[in-house]
């Protein structure tokens, strides 16, 4: 797909992406916030459900590029381009009211995401990435971002928000170990993959489960940065119009030259 055609569909996305937020933030900032279990355990509200039907009926506008939604309807098929969304990514933040949920909007075409969009709305930054343009959006102002070389000397590791898993703090151990100085930045939802893309971190690592509406948006915008995100065999993720798939354990980061997957082995 042409970059200027990419470029006009960011546009539209944004402006789909900013109506669910407002109407996730009307319900964030009210006594709404009752919540009801999934069948796998996790949590959704008002907002996820209000959410998914504000971006599905502006997405439909594009044509007929179908929908895959964590709170749509479970579908499995075999289609080459799509939207994959998550209408409220970190609804534990979202719930804890601490701001770090996200509203993330990937396109898939052939596996790939070549466009997303990643917004957090309660803390007003918004990320867009599609061929070699990222961008952070704050306070109406927009910027170019790029992710961070390696300096050899530390490394800032993204973590889970919610909770910091045995395997995390084993990798802390192995980058200390490695780069002598270490910052650890928690944060929820899809922001631990924008963080890398903006240059904030040198990489966040996954060695848990995680579905294709997680990262699909930010993974778009980690490339479009000069970042990655693989799997444990530096393969590129793939994504296929099915609900139930899960990702492979992976790692975003944000110097592509740098052997991570050597440190790794230490730890898988």
């Amino acid at each position: 797909m042409k970059v200027s055609k990419l470029a006009s569909y960011s546009q539209k996305v944004l402006e789909a992406v900013h109506l669910a937020s407002k109407s996730i933030m009307e319900i964030y900032n009210s006594d709404k916030l009752n919540f009801e279990s999934k069948s796998d355990g996790s949590p959704v509200t008002l907002a996820d459900k209000t959410s998914h039907e504000m971006l599905s009926l502006h997405l439909e506008t594009f044509g007929k590029i179908p929908i895959l939604s964590e709170e749509g309807d479970s579908l499995k098929d075999d289609i080459d381009l799509f939207w994959l969304i998550d209408p409220l990514d970190g609804t534990k933040e979202f719930i804890n009211r601490n701001g770090e949920f996200t509203v993330n909007v990937a396109l898939i075409c052939e596996g790939v995401p070549i466009l997303g969009v990643v917004a957090a709305p309660a803390i007003d930054e918004t990320y867009i990435g599609f061929s070699d343009n990222a961008y952070k959006i704050v306070n109406g102002q927009k910027m170019s971002i790029s992710s961070q070389k390696q300096d050899k000397k530390s490394c800032a590791i993204t973590l889970s928000k919610s909770h910091k898993s045995d395997a995390d703090k084993v990798f802390v151990n192995l980058c200390r170990e490695e780069f002598g100085e270490v910052k650890e930045l928690p944060v929820g939802s899809s922001l631990k993959l924008c963080r890398v893309a903006e240059g904030k971190a040198n990489i966040y690592i996954r060695l848990g489960p995680t579905y294709q509406w997680d990262i699909a948006a930010g993974q778009a915008i980690v490339e479009a940065s000069g970042g990655c995100v693989v799997n444990l065999n530096n393969e590129p993720l793939r994504y296929e119009f099915i609900s139930e798939k899960k990702n492979p354990f992976f790692y975003c980061a944000g110097d592509v030259s740098y052997p991570w997957k050597d440190l790794l082995e230490h730890l898988v």
